[in-house]
């Protein structure tokens, strides 16, 4: 649930615009001097009258007092109302229910108030309007920040506030506001990720254009791809959502006419990866039948290459691993020692950072060898626990740095499989979710030869669905029932691996995976003791002390 109660908005440029006329009887230039005045600012305190501002003005200013009177009235006539607006706000308070209000706060002498709201302002979608000539303060005056907070009885982190200026938008912060510079339409996306739950508006989104989450490219063009659908359906495990176009054997990557490439496109084995790890064919015996032809195109240095094709002999890490993960399912793993090396060297030496030939971020590299080691078994990687150990330290590099959603995500999911929590990156991402309740495509892949690149809304949305839920569940508080009782295996609290404990109450330090150290004393578990005199190590969800795994201190 939201913590704000109640949206502030300005209502000049936010609601109301004034352009001024080519007829105008004074310049722009002097206008705005006029009404950045000490005088200006009296009458829209409601400290002095029309006519005694006019005069003033005009004595300040050596101004006829007519021109004066003809320029304010020339744009009040002016004064245009956005429409759409309105019809927002109404939608976002049924959205909300009873759980928001919606008021506005504005710098506006009496008589001008009085002309607006006769003309254009459809009032009615507001729960009260504050002015400036009403209350005898105006922006960015703190007393009329206070005045408005009092009078609806909220406190200041339960309001949002919208102002186009700075100086507002800096004194309503100062008090504890959440306050956002106005800079055009896009203050609505701001508004809705502010007051809405992410993971239902994504899941409406995804519902809404359910087989249609066709991946586009940066040069305008949309293409139904395979790898994307395969990419979407792991994440969310829903055969609803996706548009797939099946093959028996090999994948391609296009299911229709290849598109900005070659004419001929052959299958390739990050496709058929994709297909075989997502949608378990029965027929294994089909699948080592896959596994052997891929093992017939690889490099002078043993490392596997990308497609179906001996005339294009391309590799690329991110490739490789998905490559991996597949072999790794069906007891083959053995048989890629070299590509599996290469791909540690990889991940040991940073060199994905500038991305890979058909991958452009290094979160791709990261998260898909973050799902590597989440499906693979330690029997099958004996080095996974030093991994997991690389694989934090190359995430806790990443922290805070910029991409796109689909970067961002990534990144977010895999610090998830190691235990990092990002709250300065859940942020981000969370910001950058659409009125719509999508995320914008960013980009997966890109053509090795061009650079042209391809991205796709539906697997930006699905992956910040993963993305944001893992995050919040490393945070989320303990089960009540959660406890050591001497049966099976019980998650206590956060998963594991997590970020490293200051306390273990145990008389030996365990440092990693599968690292035991001697143990007595005492161990504490939701603030009960339990006696041990034993050994401890750490499994893979977490230390397992005599027998039990334990995930907390």
């Amino acid at each position: 649930m939201s913590p704000y109660k109640v949206l502030i908005l300005d209502l000049w440029t936010i609601w109301i615009s004034r352009s001024i006329p080519y007829s105008f009887s004074l310049s722009p230039e002097t206008f705005k001097n006029i009404t950045s005045s000490a005088v200006w600012f009296e009458y829209e305190r409601g400290l002095i009258t029309e006519e005694e501002c006019y005069q003033r003005l005009a004595d300040a200013f050596s101004l006829k007092l007519s021109d004066v009177a003809t320029a304010c009235a020339e744009t009040r006539a002016v004064a245009r109302e956005d429409t759409t607006l309105p019809s927002w706000l109404r939608q976002l308070r049924r959205d909300m229910g009873d759980d928001l209000a919606v008021y506005a706060m504005c710098n506006i002498p009496e008589p001008e108030f009085t002309a607006l709201r006769l003309s254009c302002v459809d009032c009615d979608v507001l729960d009260h309007i504050f002015t400036s000539s009403h209350v005898h303060k105006r922006k960015p005056d703190q007393a009329f920040y206070k005045h408005v907070l009092r009078a609806v009885r909220v406190r200041p982190e339960e309001a949002i506030f919208v102002d186009e200026s700075p100086d507002s938008v800096l004194v309503a912060q100062s008090i504890g506001m959440k306050a956002l510079h106005y800079s055009g339409t896009d203050f609505r996306r701001q508004i809705s990720n502010l007051l809405q739950e992410s993971v239902p508006r994504a899941h409406a989104f995804l519902t809404r254009n359910a087989k249609e989450l066709y991946s586009t490219t940066n040069t305008g063009h949309t293409m139904k791809d395979n790898f994307t659908q395969l990419l979407i359906l792991e994440a969310l495990n829903d055969r609803d959502l996706v548009d797939l176009r099946e093959h028996s054997r090999t994948w391609n990557f296009f299911q229709e006419k290849p598109v900005l490439t070659t004419e001929k496109y052959p299958d390739d084995f990050d496709t058929t990866s994709a297909a075989i790890l997502v949608l378990e064919p029965k027929d294994e015996a089909l699948v080592h039948s896959v596994l052997d032809e891929m093992l017939e195109y690889s490099s002078v240095d043993g490392i596997l290459h990308t497609y179906y094709d001996h005339v294009r002999p391309r590799i690329d890490p991110i490739v490789c691993i998905n490559v991996l993960r597949l072999f790794s399912k069906y007891g083959r793993a053995s048989e890629l020692s070299r590509t599996a090396q290469w791909v540690r060297d990889v991940l040991y030496h940073r060199a994905y950072l500038n991305g890979t030939r058909y991958y452009p971020t290094a979160e791709a590299f990261l998260y898909f060898f973050s799902r590597y080691l989440e499906t693979t078994e330690e029997t099958v990687l004996r080095d996974k626990p030093d991994l997991i150990v690389v694989l934090k330290q190359c995430l806790t590099e990443r922290l805070g740095t910029k991409g796109d959603a689909l970067c961002i995500a990534m990144r977010l999911l895999a610090g998830a499989y190691v235990g990092i929590h990002s709250p300065l990156d859940l942020a981000a991402l969370r910001s950058m979710q659409c009125e719509d309740g999508g995320w914008e495509a960013g980009c997966v892949y890109r053509y090795g030869s061009t650079g042209i690149s391809i991205g796709n809304r539906g697997l930006a949305t699905a992956l910040a669905v993963g993305a944001i839920s893992k995050q919040n569940a490393l945070t989320a508080p303990p089960q009540k029932d959660d406890a050591v009782n001497g049966g099976p295996v019980k998650r206590l609290t956060n998963g594991y691996p997590n970020q490293p404990r200051e306390q273990k109450h145990l008389d030996g330090r365990v440092n990693g995976p599968d690292e035991a150290a001697h143990c007595s004393g005492h161990l504490q578990v939701n603030g009960d003791a339990h006696p041990l005199d034993g050994h401890a190590h750490l499994g893979n969800g977490g230390p397992v002390i005599d027998g039990v795994e334990v995930d907390g201190h």
